[in-house]
């Protein structure tokens, strides 16, 4: 007898299903899909239980009529595709046919729609692949999706699943990421009864971006929208100043045609583009919105969707490099106090009130001045007992010197007098907003300054390194070795100095070749001296261009001889440092970290509660 059979239909759509529908947050993505698809600007979520006892999306959308109903969620029905020829022109978010079909297998499916065409209303109800009639009622309006006790059936996926709270939170973030890409839909969540999320539509992707990053204590005065529209495609790009960073990649968004996707080649775009605007470790915020034309993506490789296949991948790469390079600016990061923060974002805050539901936003924290209780004096009327006056003890006061009343009469003469004389006004100086005050070093390692209205701390080992750096780029003074220094490279490093000898002899540092791996250096920067040992290792192990040598040689140089941190500066060399620093473009050490922080006048106050 033969091992090979075939599988029964419902088994192998619930394997089908496996591939699509992993958790309550897949079955979010394909509700939400078709909702989008069917034009609906108002979408509402509501969770129960995680989504796994219930999650159901309500759209205001064009609905379906109850012809379509009847085969929708059979394998392989689709609207979205007819022929082979559709399938590399796809300009909706769904198109395979096997979304609802999956979830119907390891849910109960219930689908209500009002058709606004043919005005008329259809429920579909599919309970793990057992499908019932088409019933004649439904809403009023758009379409209802609800799935219920999902994996109920499969006991073995359903133990997989995380706590209820879990499963919600991952909802949400989905909920989040499609939000982001259609700032002209409303999005609200309800989870477990209350709402945890309302999104008003927004007028640019900016606005909605912003919805987002509220939460994490971003300005929108920190936040810049780029834009550049060529032939084929067009990208929007909502990103964060070098003022607003983070430790990892997760709000490095990128959209291809609207749907979130997972494409390295993109992010590594934005990461070159911000450059040295952001020290190492340190990562944008900033989400890119592609729209290439259809016909040169490829969205059929995932069953999730995920991921893509750009055929114009290189020019979108460098074309997106460029418009961040050209157009983040590099910020002073300021400090803020709480309530300045939130009157920054006209967006948000109007005379001090919300005027917008943004979601799940941080409540600011101010601290209120700590009045002391004011005790009142209490005359009692029970006891006989009078209250104190100046007069009734003014014995108790009275001066143990005799000549105590002509002393007073001579004070009292003076303060007449001194009442009496016209007080001069002294001329103030006018305010120069130019003016460098240096105030003092803290911690051996910041100035602190003011100008205009603001006080400024600089790292004094960064600016000075920055310094530096510029006057070693200007200057190149050499100075011959007595000694030549010898040195020893691998085969490829060897190869590498014969082709680019030359670059280290403009940079001051000449280089001759004794022989096959064997060089040394008889000339250095003037500068230089006392770290011939970091120019041999950065020789032996840099295989850059000459841009990228001539920057990183001069950055270890500077670094090198620069003032340290513990480092005491006198008034007179802390003074010509910021002098310096303040006539910088951008000021930032070779190395790309911002070394001064801002703190204004009016900040300081509202932090100590001054109100004038």
């Amino acid at each position: 007898m033969g091992r090979i059979n075939l599988l029964d239909p419902l088994l192998s759509s619930r394997i089908a299903a496996g591939e699509v529908i992993e958790r309550p947050q897949s079955v979010l993505r394909e509700f939400l899909d078709n909702s989008l698809d069917a034009e609906a600007d108002d979408i509402t979520v509501i969770i129960e239980g995680g989504g796994i006892d219930k999650l159901e999306v309500q759209d205001n959308g064009k609905g379906i009529n109850r012809e379509d109903l009847s085969l929708i969620a059979t394998r392989h029905a689709t609207s979205k595709i007819h022929n082979p020829d559709d399938l590399y022109e796809i300009n909706t978010l769904g198109f395979r046919g096997e979304a609802l079909y999956s979830i119907s297998s390891v849910s109960k499916l219930t689908i209500s729609s009002f058709d606004s065409e043919e005005k008329e209303a259809s429920t579909l109800v599919i309970d793990n692949g057992r499908r019932y009639p088409v019933s004649e009622t439904g809403p009023i309006k758009g379409t209802i999706c609800t799935s219920e006790d999902l994996f109920l059936e499969i006991p073995a996926r359903r133990s997989f699943l995380k706590r209820a709270s879990t499963e919600s939170t991952l909802c949400r973030t989905l909920l989040s990421s499609k939000a982001l890409a259609f700032p002209n839909v409303r999005f609200t969540l309800k989870v477990d009864g209350a709402t945890r999320m309302q999104w008003p539509k927004a007028s640019d992707y900016k606005e909605r971006v912003m919805m987002l990053w509220r939460e994490y204590g971003i300005s929108s005065s920190d936040v810049t929208m780029l834009t550049e529209t060529e032939e084929d495609y067009s990208i929007t790009v909502v990103a964060g100043t070098s003022a607003v960073k983070r430790s990892d990649k997760k709000e490095i968004r990128i959209y291809v045609n609207s749907r979130p996707v997972e494409e390295f080649s993109m992010v590594q775009a934005v990461l070159y583009g911000y450059g040295e605007l952001l020290p190492g470790g340190s990562y944008p915020y900033a989400c890119v919105f592609i729209n290439d034309k259809s016909e040169l993506v490829d969205f059929n490789i995932h069953p999730a969707k995920k991921e893509v296949k750009i055929r114009n991948k290189a020019d979108i790469h460098h074309t997106l490099s460029s418009m961040i390079k050209k157009g983040i600016e590099r910020k002073i990061p300021e400090i803020k106090s709480v309530r300045q923060f939130y009157l920054d974002d006209a967006e948000r805050w109007e005379n001090g009130a919300k005027t917008k539901s943004f979601g799940a936003m941080p409540t600011p924290h101010i601290e209120k001045p700590i009045k002391q209780e004011e005790k009142p004096i209490v005359y009692s009327h029970e006891t006989s007992t009078k209250p104190e006056s100046f007069e009734d003890n003014s014995s108790r006061y009275t001066p143990k010197d005799p000549d105590w009343l002509r002393k007073a009469k001579e004070l009292k003469a003076i303060r007449e007098k001194v009442k009496n004389e016209p007080i001069e006004k002294t001329e103030e100086k006018p305010h120069n907003e130019d003016e460098i005050i240096y105030i003092g070093q803290a911690f051996d390692l910041f100035l602190i300054c003011q100008k205009g209205d603001s006080l400024y701390l600089v790292d004094q080992h960064a600016a000075h390194e920055r310094i530096l750096y510029d006057e070693l780029l200007s200057l190149k003074t050499v100075q011959k070795l007595l000694v030549p220094i010898k040195i020893e490279v691998d085969d490829i490093t060897d190869d590498f100095l014969e082709r680019n000898s030359y670059v280290y002899t403009k940079l001051g540092i000449s280089l001759l070749k004794e022989k096959k791996g064997e060089w040394e250096i008889d000339a250095i920067p003037a500068v230089c001296r006392g770290i011939e040992g970091e120019i041999v290792d950065f020789i032996t192990s840099a295989k850059s261009d000459e841009h990228e040598l001539e920057e990183k040689i001069f950055a270890i140089m500077a670094c090198r001889k620069a003032i340290k941190m513990g480092d005491k500066v006198d008034k007179w060399a802390a003074q010509s440092i910021l002098e310096k620093v303040f006539m910088m473009d951008e000021p930032c050490c070779p190395h790309g970290r911002t070394f001064l922080v801002k703190i204004t006048e009016q900040s300081l106050k509202e932090m100590v509660g001054r109100t004038k």
